[in-house]
């Protein structure tokens, strides 16, 4: 949600990004709505002035508010935040939360624009929200406050939470009729994305990873970013990112830390169902679905796992509230049950409770060593042909990670002339590749959107920008990894030269001459002739794998 808050903010086209997260302590109702309207008016005013948010994105006092309202002439703001806070004032509760909730499509209408509203943990609203001030009348249908407004056309709404089956059972008891479809998003990321999670967290927190120790952490991880973040922030004294077996060290240590942020997110999911349901029986099922969670189970089966000790009523009782508490889901019918699709979950669930029932404690770092060893035998491959089979599907991600790594060296890109296929115009370029090879970058972006004012968001593969004090630069890619009967066509180079002006145009807000700006079309398998011909035309280097990386002169990326 974040994400997609970001791309929407950035496009500043006619929809409107809104994000609320609900948070899990006692909240007055009339208090909850206050933070709601704020947040939604900060939000909106922020996209409309093209202001960045506070830090954690804050919302705004009122007094920033009709700050940033009276500088573009907002009436429409303005005159709601007063009628907001005459009811604020006057713990008119109703009024308040009715005026907060439907202000996205009021807003909607008078600014003839459309807003998506986007509400996560929605499911805490259930729990944490009180009609009165002392908080002792809860308001566990307050979701139900949004049953009219979640169809909207203008301001369509989008719910997400952690505790899913907590949230599907709110929506079956709030939201009749299907106004909310329930649509499942896995939270794993592809494999290349994995990857590129693992570098940009890795480098964010300053963590030095070779290329095989970061393919294996997404391996483990399954691409999971709160998986692979949890991990690369280990507090552990002896982890280790820079081998395969230190990886594997480092998440059999998580895994089993009680103070770990892997294991205590999980734990608390585990232990606030497990008070349910308070007894020998759950873990046994819990410890069964998840051994055999990649096929489903009857309640027969379970049943008999159990040697038949709790009734049929007993045992049903216990996997509704399981399933309630995301710890397993339902299979194909009502009587079919699995477990948790999630190796590390299962790990946990083990190393919590497999010696209690089972007189034998899990040992996970032989588990993880085995895993890796089943995963490249099957793969029947090493894992530098894994790892090289991937980063061909990666060229976003080689390249933006070569160029990071010239910038932390502060150094000019090496050999940069001799990266190119040959070019027809060469004299024509001679000027910029002289340039471009002798300049350092400071800033690196990958899938960069470029907004200039009064037009459209592009989206820039990987751009890079360097200046000083007198001038600015810039080097922009655009990457196409397909096969050679698939090659660019005549569409996609005039998008590109369309981008390059556009960039043109970003540079010179800065207000500093433009020294140069450097495009490379790079084609894994290569060009057509007259698009190429076309492209150098226009300026555009191109090249394509092979001459990028170059046998003799790539840098290679495990350095």
């Amino acid at each position: 949600m974040q994400r997609l808050f970001n791309i929407l903010w950035t496009q500043n086209g006619r929809v409107i990004p809104f994000y609320f997260e609900v948070r899990d302590y006692q909240q007055w109702l009339l208090e909850f709505s206050d933070a709601y309207y704020r947040t939604f008016m900060s939000q909106f005013l922020s996209f409309k002035t093209r202001t960045v948010l506070d830090y954690e994105n804050c919302p705004w006092s009122f007094a920033e508010l009709r700050h940033k309202a009276s500088a573009i002439n907002n009436n429409n703001a303005l005159k709601s935040m007063d009628e907001f806070q005459n009811y604020f004032d006057k713990e008119q509760v109703d009024q308040a939360m009715n005026l907060a909730f439907s202000a996205p499509g009021v807003f909607a209408g008078k600014e003839n624009v459309f807003f998506l509203v986007m509400i996560d943990e929605i499911q805490y609203m259930t729990k944490y929200i009180y009609y009165d001030k002392a908080h002792q009348v809860p308001a566990p249908n307050l979701p139900g406050a949004y049953h009219g407004l979640v169809e909207s056309k203008v301001a369509p709404m989008l719910v997400s939470g952690s505790y899913i089956g907590w949230m599907v059972q709110m929506m079956r008891e709030m939201f009749v009729g299907g106004r909310l479809k329930q649509t499942k998003i896995s939270s794993k990321l592809t494999a290349p994305e994995g990857m590129e999670a693992v570098y940009r967290y890795a480098e964010f927190n300053q963590i030095e990873v070779t290329d095989e120790s970061a393919f294996m952490i997404n391996k483990l991880t399954k691409s999971d970013p709160f998986y692979i973040v949890s991990l690369l922030r280990s507090d552990w004294i002896d982890k280790d990112f820079s081998t395969v077996d230190g990886v594997i060290k480092t998440l059999d240590y998580e895994i089993k830390n009680r103070e770990g942020e892997l294991f205590g997110t999980w734990s608390e999911y585990i232990s606030s169902t497990i008070k349910a349901v308070n007894d020998r029986y759950a873990k046994q099922i819990l410890l069964f679905l998840s051994r055999e969670r990649e096929k489903e189970c009857t309640r027969e089966e379970i049943s008999k796992h159990l040697e038949g000790q709790l009734s049929d009523s007993e045992l049903e009782e216990k996997l509704h509230t399981l399933e309630t508490g995301d710890l397993i889901t339902q299979g194909s019918s009502n009587f079919r049950y699995r477990g948790i699709e999630d190796d590390i979950l299962d790990f946990i669930f083990r190393s919590l409770y497999e010696e209690e029932i089972h007189q034998k404690r899990p040992n996970i770092a032989a588990e993880l060593t085995a895993s890796v060893t089943a995963f490249l035998k099957k793969e029947n491959q090493s894992l530098k042909g894994a790892l090289n089979e991937l980063k061909g599907r990666m060229l976003e991600l080689v390249v933006y990670r070569e160029l990071n790594q010239y910038r932390k060296r502060a150094k000019p890109i090496e050999n940069f002339r001799q990266r190119f296929r040959p070019i027809s115009n060469a004299a024509k370029m001679e000027e910029m590749l002289r340039a471009c090879s002798e300049s350092r970058f400071d800033m690196i972006w990958m899938n960069y959107y470029l907004a200039v004012p009064q037009t459209t968001a592009l989206e820039i593969d990987v751009l890079a920008e360097g200046e000083d004090a007198d001038s600015c630069w810039a080097l922009a890619f655009e990457l196409k990894n397909r096969d050679d009967k698939n090659p660019p066509n005549m569409t996609e180079a005039q998008l590109f030269v369309t981008k390059i002006k556009r960039v043109k145009q970003w540079l010179a807000q800065k207000g500093t001459t433009i020294k140069f700006v450097c495009p490379v079309y790079l084609s894994a398998k290569g060009f057509e002739p007259s698009i190429e011909a076309w492209l150098h035309e226009q300026g555009v280097l191109t090249a394509d794998r092979e001459s990028w990386e170059g046998k003799e002169i790539g840098l290679k990326l495990d350095k």
